[in-house]
C-alpha cells in the first residue's frame, strides 16, 4: 500500500497518519510513500528503509499514482482521493479514503461562503464515491454523510483517534479536574470555567489543572470567568515532555471536553477523549460529540452534558472509576480493536 503523505509538514497531521501506517504495517502489508518533493526528508527521516516516491505538482501526483506498481492507495484528503481516480480506472487500483473531518462545514464556519460550501460538498461526495473503501472516525460521521448525500457508504470502517498514552498506575488526586489543550474559542474554555464554578459549589475542595502552551491566555480566562476567591483552586501549567503529560493525566480523576453542538463536532473523534480514557480519566464530555458521549455515559466512564446544563445535577451520585475509563478505551480505541477494523478493510479488497 502506498500512503500519500499529504500534509506531512504539519506535525499533528503526520503523527496521525503514521498511526494508520503502523496499523497496516502490523498486518505485514508492504508499505511505501508518495510525498511532495519538498517534504521528502520528513518521510525519509521516519521511514528510512521504505520506498518513497516524490511528486512535484498535483498533476505529477496523478501520473505517479498511475505509474507506481502498488495496487492499494491510502489517501488522506479529498483532493488526493480525486486525483487517485484515474489510477483506479486505468490500473484498477484500490483507493482508501481517510475521512478526517467535515471539510465543507469547517470551511463555512471560517468563511461563511455558501458557494464554497457547495463546491467542497461536491468534491466531498465525489471522493466518497470514488473511494473503494472509506475510513471514518466515528459512526455518526458515516451516518451524517449518508443522510447528507442520500447514499449508503457500505464499504467503510470506523477508526477513531487513539492515544499514544497509557495509564501508569498512579494514585488519583481526589476531586481533581483537568483540561489539556489549546485556548482557541472552539474549545470552549469559557464554558469549562463556568462549569468549574458550579463544581466548586458542590465540591469545594476540587482543583482544576489547565495544561496548555498558551498559559498567558489561560490565566486571562481564569481571571475573567472564575470567582476571585477561587483562583487558588486552579493551576495553569505548561507541559511538553511526553512522560510528564502521561504522569499528569494518570493522577487526575476528571477531564473536560466541551464542544458546541455543530456538525464539525458532531462527527468528530477528539484525540483528547482517547488520551483521557487511556489514562483512566473520567470524561466530562459535551453531548455534541454524537458517537462517543453516549458511550462514555453508558459505560460510566464519565458524564455526557449539554453545554448549557448545570453540571452539579450530573455529578451528583457519580463515582469516579479508573477501571471504567480503561475498559472503554480497550473496548473501542485500543490498537487491537483498530487492527480488527484494518483486517476487515484489507480482506475486503477482492470484493471491491
Amino acid at each position: 500500500m502506498v500512503f500519500i503523505a499529504y500534509g506531512c509538514n504539519n506535525n499533528a497531521v503526520w503523527n496521525a497518519l503514521k498511526l494508520h501506517v503502523n496499523f497496516v504495517n502490523d498486518l505485514e502489508e508492504k508499505i511505501s510513500f508518495l510525498v511532495h518533493k519538498k517534504h521528502y526528508d520528513i518521510v525519509k527521516m521516519d521511514y528510512p528503509n521504505h520506498t518513497i516516491y516524490s511528486y512535484t505538482s498535483m498533476f505529477d501526483l496523478m501520473i505517479k499514482l498511475i505509474k507506481i506498481e502498488e495496487s492499494d492507495v491510502f489517501s488522506p484528503v479529498t483532493y488526493t482521493t480525486l486525483l487517485s481516480f484515474p489510477a483506479k480506472i486505468i490500473k484498477s487500483k484500490n483507493i482508501y479514503y481517510w475521512v478526517q473531518g467535515s471539510v465543507p462545514e469547517e470551511s463555512y464556519l471560517r468563511h461563511k461562503s455558501k458557494l464554497k460550501y457547495y463546491i467542497l460538498s461536491i468534491f466531498e461526495y465525489l471522493s466518497l464515491t470514488v473511494a473503494s473503501q472509506n475510513i471514518f472516525v466515528s459512526t455518526y460521521m458515516q451516518e451524517y454523510l449518508e443522510q447528507k448525500f442520500h447514499k449508503n457508504f457500505t464499504n467503510s470502517i470506523i477508526v477513531p483517534c487513539i492515544s499514544e498514552f497509557s495509564y501508569d498506575g498512579s494514585l488519583k488526586e481526589k476531586d481533581s479536574f483537568v483540561y489539556i489543550g489549546g485556548m482557541s474559542a472552539w474549545q470552549r474554555v469559557d464554558k469549562m470555567l463556568k462549569m468549574f464554578n458550579q463544581i466548586l459549589q458542590y465540591k469545594p475542595k476540587a482543583r482544576l489543572y489547565i495544561a496548555t502552551l498558551d498559559t498567558a491566555i489561560a490565566k486571562e480566562e481564569v481571571a475573567k470567568y472564575l470567582d476571585p476567591k477561587d483562583f487558588g483552586s486552579v493551576e495553569v501549567l505548561s507541559i511538553t515532555n511526553r512522560e510528564k503529560i502521561l504522569f499528569f493525566l494518570s493522577t487526575k480523576e476528571y477531564g473536560f471536553l466541551i464542544r458546541e453542538d455543530i456538525v464539525v463536532n458532531n462527527v468528530s473523534s477528539p484525540i483528547k477523549l482517547a488520551e483521557y480514557l487511556s489514562c483512566g480519566v473520567n470524561v466530562i464530555i459535551s453531548d455534541a460529540v454524537k458517537s462517543y458521549a453516549p458511550m462514555v455515559e453508558q459505560q460510566k466512564a464519565g458524564i455526557s452534558i449539554n453545554i448549557e446544563d448545570n453540571i452539579i445535577e450530573k455529578l451528583k451520585g457519580f463515582q469516579h472509576s479508573t477501571v471504567n475509563s480503561l475498559n472503554v478505551y480497550q473496548q473501542y480505541f485500543s490498537r487491537e480493536e483498530q487492527l480488527k477494523s484494518y483486517t476487515k478493510l484489507l480482506n475486503s479488497k477482492e470484493m471491491v
